[in-house]
């Protein structure tokens, strides 16, 4: 019996048992496809990445499972992946690029370095979309058990990095505490929403380093809740600088209602006021490795 070995990754935290799970296959090569979906389904962790060799062009193909569906980019199996594959270059290099082949296409991951391994790794988003701004703000308030005064008053707005989110702002943090998520609600509004993510967020933080603080939620593909969402955090980036909330680099807070503190580097590089670089970034650990059998 074939066996596939895959390792355990905690990202977006410096500290075991914070941050986002994420399981990644070493080598998918003798894995057939069709398995992805249950392997990641039986793992039941919000993504895992079944990783290939590096191919002719320099890039490090990789897929992405929900428990639910594939994903053409996700925030955190990224960086997770770049902290993986740095652990085989030189510790000496200072610097390191990786760039890695996902459905919706390359993805670059630039990666600090010290004598020990990887301290930081950074994931350059695909360029934003901004969709369908939301009016109904009293049935979205009332799908986080909030009042609609506990909204901020900036739109409701569907942001794209690869991966949609409507992103929410709310005023406190005791908002961001205190909601809980109406999947009753969510159901009934499943004709507007169209199964997009639901980012929240309040532009203050709960330690004395964060600027924001949010929560995101996904049933639509088997996440209830989310304690670290890289690619909800790009969006939210640049929903910030388009209107004018905060200015970056920023320090945002997540996962911390789910006894799972995360913390996320956000930064829009922009020129003439125009948005030129999305950058996410974060750390991850490594927490222990197994082997799955192969039928």
């Amino acid at each position: 019996m074939k066996k596939a070995t895959y390792h355990l990754l905690d990202v977006f935290t410096d500290k075991k048992f914070g941050g986002n799970q994420l399981a990644i296959f070493e080598d998918a090569t003798e894995i057939p496809p069709e398995m992805f979906q249950n392997i990641a389904q039986e793992l039941n962790l919000s993504e895992t990445v079944f990783l290939f060799p590096k191919n002719s062009n320099g890039l490090y193909p990789m897929r992405i499972f929900t428990p639910v569906k594939e994903l053409p980019t996700a925030g955190h199996p990224s960086i997770g992946t770049a902290y993986f594959l740095a652990q085989n270059f030189q510790k000496k290099e200072r610097n390191i690029t990786i760039t890695l082949a996902q459905k919706i296409g390359p993805i670059e991951v630039k990666i600090k370095m010290s004598k020990k391994g990887p301290l930081l790794a950074t994931m350059y988003q695909v360029p934003p979309s901004f969709g369908r701004i939301f009016e109904n703000r009293a049935e979205i308030a009332q799908l986080l058990n909030l009042t609609i005064s506990d909204l901020m008053d900036y739109p409701i707005q569907e942001v794209s990095c690869g991966v949609p989110y409507i992103i929410i702002p709310v005023r406190t943090i005791e908002n961001i505490q205190n909601l809980t998520f109406n999947i009753q609600i969510w159901e009934k509004l499943q004709y507007v929403l169209r199964d997009n993510s639901i980012y929240v967020f309040t532009p203050e933080g709960l330690l004395h380093n964060g600027d924001l603080h949010g929560r995101m939620f996904a049933p639509e593909i088997g996440i209830v809740e989310d304690p670290a969402t890289g690619s909800a955090n790009g969006p939210l980036a640049c929903y910030l600088f388009k209107y004018g909330i905060k200015k970056g680099p920023l320090v945002s807070e997540q996962g911390f209602e789910m006894n799972r503190p995360s913390t996320i580097y956000i930064e829009i590089e922009s020129e003439k006021g125009i948005m030129k670089n999305v950058k996410v970034g974060g750390q991850a650990v490594f927490v222990g490795k197994g082997k799955f059998s192969i039928d």
